[in-house]
C-alpha cells in the first residue's frame, strides 16, 4: 500500500511518524474519511468544510482544501478506483526546547499529514441496505462530539462492549437520549416518519451521510430522540461515509421492525446513490468540457 505522509508519497512499511507526535502521545489531532466512487470523491465541500472547521476548533494550521488531491493522488497511486480515504492531521512534533508532554506548545509545530487509502465495493454493488446487529449503551465519551477527533478510545471501547453484548454496532444515549452510532449517525422511524437526534440536543458528529440525507428527504425531521422511543421504532439505520446506508435488524436481541430492511432505509439508500452517480456524472461533464478545444483554438 502507497500512503500519504507531509506531502510524500510512500510504501507504507517506510512511512514513519516520531514517538513525541502530539497523535501518539496525546490523540491530538483531527481526521476525515472519504468515500471515492469511479475516482470521484463524495460530497468532499462537505468533508473539507467540516475538517476546516475541526482544525481550526483544535487551533490546528493545515489547509483542508487539499483533501480531493490527496484522495486523488492516493486512488492512482494505488490503482483504486473505489476507495475508502483517511486523513488524519496532528498537532505534530513538539520544536526543540518544547516539553514533549506539555498540554499546550509556546510555539505552532509543524502538523504531521497522514493518510491512506483502502478498496471499496462499486456502487452498482449497493443494491439494497445492509444489515447489522444493534447493541444499546451509555454514551460516556467527551462533551465535543461534534469535533472530529482522532481520540477515539470512547468509541473503541463502545465497540467492545457491543460487540460482548452480540452487536456489531452500538447505539448510544446520553441523559436519556439517543446519540449516534459508534461510527454512523443514526435515524429512526417512529409513527411512520423518519428522525435523526438533533445537532443542538445532544453532543453528536454533523455526519456528512446525514446532512445529505437531510437534504434528499425533507421527511427527515430533527429532534431530540427520548431513549424509551427506541422501543416504538419500525426502523432503526445508520448513515455514515463507509456504510453510507445500513439498516439495524435487532437491537439488545430484540427484532426491529419484521427483522430486513424498511421501505425508509431502501428510500434513503436509492436516493443517496442516485447524488452519487449525479456527482460522478458532474465531474465527467466538467472534464470534458474543460478538454474540449473551443472554437478559436481548433486548426
Amino acid at each position: 500500500m502507497i500512503v500519504h505522509l507531509n506531502d510524500e508519497l510512500l510504501p507504507a512499511p517506510a512511512a514513519r511518524v516520531g514517538v513525541f507526535d502530539r497523535g501518539f502521545l496525546f490523540g491530538d489531532g483531527v481526521y476525515e474519511g472519504v468515500r471515492v466512487f469511479d475516482g470521484v470523491p463524495m460530497a468532499v465541500d462537505r468533508h473539507v468544510r467540516r475538517m476546516a472547521e475541526g482544525l481550526a476548533e483544535a487551533r490546528i494550521p493545515w489547509d483542508a482544501s487539499r483533501l480531493p488531491g490527496i484522495a486523488e493522488d492516493l486512488c492512482r497511486a494505488n490503482g483504486l478506483r473505489d476507495a475508502f480515504m483517511y486523513v488524519q492531521v496532528t498537532r505534530g512534533e513538539p520544536g526543540p526546547g518544547e516539553p514533549v508532554r506539555a498540554r499546550t506548545l509556546r510555539e505552532a509545530a509543524a502538523p504531521t499529514v497522514f493518510a491512506f487509502a483502502t478498496e471499496q465495493p462499486p456502487l452498482e454493488t449497493y443494491a439494497a441496505p445492509p444489515t447489522i446487529r444493534l447493541a444499546s449503551a451509555a454514551d460516556t465519551r467527551w462533551a465535543r462530539g461534534h469535533l472530529k477527533s482522532i481520540s477515539l478510545l470512547g468509541n473503541v471501547l463502545a465497540a467492545y462492549d457491543a460487540r460482548d453484548a452480540g452487536g456489531d454496532e452500538v447505539l448510544m444515549h446520553r441523559d436519556g437520549f439517543v446519540t449516534e452510532a459508534c461510527a454512523s449517525n443514526l435515524i429512526l422511524v417512529l409513527g411512520g416518519r423518519p428522525v435523526t437526534p438533533a445537532l443542538d440536543g445532544v453532543s453528536i458528529l454533523h455526519g456528512v451521510t446525514r446532512a445529505r440525507c437531510l437534504e434528499l428527504d425533507a421527511a427527515i425531521e430533527e429532534r431530540p430522540v427520548p431513549i424509551e422511543a427506541i422501543a416504538d421504532a419500525s426502523e432503526i439505520i445508520l448513515v455514515g461515509t463507509t456504510s453510507i446506508v445500513t439498516a439495524a435488524v435487532s437491537l439488545d436481541g430484540r427484532t426491529v421492525g419484521d427483522g430486513t430492511p424498511g421501505p425508509v432505509a431502501r428510500r434513503l439508500l436509492d436516493r443517496v446513490l442516485q447524488d452519487c452517480r449525479a456527482q460522478i456524472t458532474g465531474v465527467a461533464t466538467a472534464s470534458a468540457t474543460t478538454a474540449a478545444p473551443t472554437p478559436a483554438s481548433v486548426a
